[in-house]
């Protein structure tokens, strides 16, 4: 799909609050995204899936294979359930990686980092966005604080903040004064 395309798509989705089915490189399967802004480098969406927002993800533009138009009845039931009213742009500096995680590290979010080329998956808090890296301390699946890590942005496809999966092990390491 040529880019001004996916950018008219993305557009359109964005304006008229459509679902977007995103296709990315390294996948398979693809996305709902209600789209919350987008630039000539980044997508930032609030995931839909069976009816739910779950977070919201920053993705790569040039990752981005294919961007459909969703206008079916699932638009109409989540509107219906008050599920569209839920759509709601966070704020994010979506400029560069440095701004993006400078942003989220403003407003105190915990993340997951992907690499979803290689299958690799960071969860936990971010200490610093250099210019060229991420520096974020991250939690095993025990629930184990590890050592400082460093990701290039370069190894970055993307990053999620305020899904289900992070308040829930946020919500257990700060009780547990883990966090």
């Amino acid at each position: 799909m040529k880019r001004s395309k996916k950018i008219s798509v993305l557009r359109e989705c964005a304006r008229n609050k459509h679902i977007c089915r995103c296709f990315y490189e390294y996948d398979k399967s693809y996305w709902y995204y209600y789209i919350n802004d987008f630039n000539d480098k980044f997508v930032l969406g609030q995931e839909e899936n069976d009816f739910e927002l779950n977070g919201y993800t920053i993705r790569n533009l040039d990752e981005l294979k294919k961007a459909e138009i969703k206008n079916d009845v699932c638009e109409e039931i989540n509107r219906l359930n008050g599920v569209a009213g839920q759509i709601k742009a966070p704020g994010i500096d979506i400029s560069s990686w440095q701004s993006i995680f400078n942003s989220l590290l403003e407003c105190g979010e915990w993340v997951i980092v992907e690499n979803e080329n290689d299958e690799i998956f960071h969860i936990g808090i971010i200490l610093k966005a250099g210019k060229n890296k991420l520096t974020m301390r991250e939690f095993d699946a025990d629930g184990k604080w590890q050592e400082e890590t460093k990701i290039p942005y370069k190894e970055i496809t993307s990053v999620s903040f305020k899904t289900r999966y992070i308040d829930n092990w946020r919500m257990y390491l700060e009780r547990t004064k883990e966090g």
